[in-house]
């Protein structure tokens, strides 16, 4: 028998070629070069991209929050450069009160985040590239009080201004015309502004005095009558307050142009008004009004800061001693200042009838934010020991003066527009809110009060709500009881309460705040949903919550002396809806997507 024995299959084996490795090579260096920028994009995701900074501090890699963060102890110890106005020659300093000037760092930080995430793919890849590479460097936006601003540049614009002098023929000689002079205040605010964007230089900021000069009148004026001739050689008209040991003068040159014809007695009245109101700003200076704290054990209130009265130019009186002293041919004539007496004087508490309790609000703040607290906490702070006299009208703007990081206050959630949005001083209605709700209970007259846009759960059940935004929403009341009324704000940290308590004298009423009465109900719309970069797919979060829209009307009955009145109190709270962040177009649900119905 013949065997048959397999023959063994030699192995074929491959051979490489150069060519099979460099399309290996070339498939690893395009694998890199996708793995690497999604990589590089996967962990930026919600952070800023390296190389950013933010006025020269790095924040390229961190979180916004964890970028803010540093931002904020870096330039906290970044001294402001000096600030000045320039004119002729001389400067003025213009200091920190005078500007309020405060970084928007914030701002700053949302800008360096979106850095490389504008416009279409290629031009992001470029800024991501040029921040790496070279580095983008975000300068923050600089807020000012401009209205504090105007008010220091009027006070220098008065050492400025002159008025338009024609030429004027003395004796054989011949004083010349002189041009006005004006500052433009708004001008110079704007430009002080503009320098003031370049606060992170560090570098100091002179910016000129803007100011418009006014050709003198074409007219010659003959001065030559024997009685102004002789003023005029005798020198300036000095003006004296010895009381209060000031000195000012009306030179000769000035002197002529305030005299019309030929009569001493004839004053261009609108001119000398002009310098004397001038002068009025660097006199007057406002009186300041007592404080007081409210103690328990004496039933009486005690002094936590004095009272000083002020002073005022009475412009009209000076006039008048002018005019007399330039008939007569005196060099000197009367500067009438006139004190001004605080309204609420420590020299006089015993009067003031505080010796009790007359009403007390209260609100709640448990689960706020330690911004939104620190918001309350300042903002309860503007009103302690204010006292309020009778048949004055309070104002919670006027207390609590600038919302700003200057006086303050720090971002937190605030109500903007149709939004719930991070913003200066959230928390402060928290505060309205409470001063409204007790002069409410005290039966005192509401003299203007809003309701905030939606209903705002911590102020509980809707309708006893009070917002402000200053400068123009503001909330007040009048003092009716007839006694001073002594303001005490109370915090309680631990549990979340404010409380306002009003010291006075407890009128003869009894006040009887009804049930909240709600109608015209209306539901709150579909939710809506944003993409927000800094979230990764998948992710969701909801940063409003929604709300039914209502009217809510409460009726306050008060009963004083026999008589029994009553007032509505009308709140309209729009609908509000819920409003979420995802992180991506997929992660918004079908029944949002649709079209809605115009």
């Amino acid at each position: 028998m013949q065997a048959t024995i397999p023959m063994r299959r030699r192995r074929v084996q491959l051979e490489r070629t150069p060519l099979d490795f460099a399309v290996l090579l070339t498939a690893v260096l395009l694998a890199v070069l996708v793995a690497v920028p999604a990589g590089w994009q996967v962990w930026h995701s919600a952070r800023i991209f390296t190389g950013v900074t933010v006025a020269g501090v790095p924040v390229g890699g961190l979180s916004r929050s964890a970028a803010l963060s540093r931002v904020q102890e870096a330039l906290a110890r970044v001294p402001l450069p000096s600030v000045s106005v320039e004119y002729a020659g001389r400067q003025w300093p213009i200091t920190a009160d005078d500007t309020r000037a405060a970084a928007d760092l914030l701002d700053a930080v949302n800008r360096a985040y979106l850095v490389g995430r504008q416009g279409d793919a290629a031009t992001r890849l470029n800024a991501q590239l040029l921040a790496l590479l070279g580095g983008v460097d975000i300068a923050p936006a600089v807020r000012i009080d401009t209205a504090q601003l105007r008010y220091t540049l009027d006070q220098i614009a008065a050492e400025v201004r002159r008025p338009a002098r024609p030429a004027a023929l003395l004796g054989e000689a011949t004083i010349p015309a002189q041009a006005g002079l004006d500052v433009d205040v708004a001008a110079t605010t704007a430009a002080l502004n503009q320098a003031l964007q370049e606060i992170a230089t560090g570098r100091p900021i002179v910016v000129p005095l803007q100011v418009i000069e006014q050709a003198p009148p074409l007219e010659v004026v003959d001065t030559r009558v024997p009685l102004r001739a002789e003023r005029s050689a005798r020198g300036p008209l000095l003006l004296r307050d010895d009381r209060f040991g000031l000195e000012f003068a009306l030179d000769p040159a000035t002197l002529l142009a305030l005299t019309a014809g030929d009569s001493a007695n004839l004053v261009e009245e609108a001119q000398l008004r002009a310098i004397l109101q001038g002068w009025a700003k660097q006199i007057d200076v406002p009186a300041r009004e007592a404080r007081l704290r409210f103690d328990r054990a004496t039933q009486s209130p005690v002094v936590i800061q004095s009272s000083r009265a002020g002073r005022k130019l009475d412009v009209d009186a000076t006039v008048a001693t002018v005019r007399g002293a330039l008939a007569a041919g005196r060099p000197s004539a009367d500067l009438v200042v006139v004190p001004v007496l605080p309204a609420v004087d420590s020299n006089r508490i015993a009067e003031m009838g505080i010796r009790e309790l007359v009403a007390s609000g209260v609100s709640y703040f448990q689960g706020s934010s330690r911004e939104r607290v620190t918001n309350i906490e300042v903002a309860a702070a503007k009103f302690e020991g204010v006292v309020l006299p009778p048949n004055a009208i309070f104002s919670f703007n006027q207390w609590v003066e600038d919302v700003s990081a200057a006086n303050g206050f720090e971002d937190s959630l605030i109500i903007w527009g149709d939004r719930t949005a991070v913003g200066m001083g959230g928390g402060v209605c928290q505060v309205s809110t409470t001063i409204f709700r007790a002069a409410y209970n005290a039966g005192l007259p509401i003299v203007e009060r809003y309701n905030h846009g939606y209903i705002v759960d911590w102020y509980g059940e809707p309708g006893l709500d009070a917002a402000i935004f200053t400068p123009t929403v503001d909330f007040r009341f009048r003092n009716d009881t007839g006694a001073y009324l002594l303001i005490e704000p109370v915090i309680n940290r631990t549990n979340g309460v404010l409380t306002f308590n009003l010291y006075g004298t407890k009128p003869n009423r009894q006040v009887t705040i009804g049930a909240p009465v709600q109608s015209d109900l209306k539901p709150a719309p579909p939710p809506l949903y944003t993409v927000d970069p800094s979230l990764a797919p998948g992710q969701r979060r909801q940063v409003d919550w929604e709300k039914p829209g209502m009217t809510v009307k409460i009726t306050r009955t008060i009963v004083e002396n026999g008589q029994t009145r009553t007032d509505t109190l009308t709140s309209v709270y729009q609908p509000w809806r819920a409003v979420y962040l995802v992180g991506s177009e997929a992660d918004i649900p079908a029944s949002a997507r649709a079209t809605p119905t115009p």
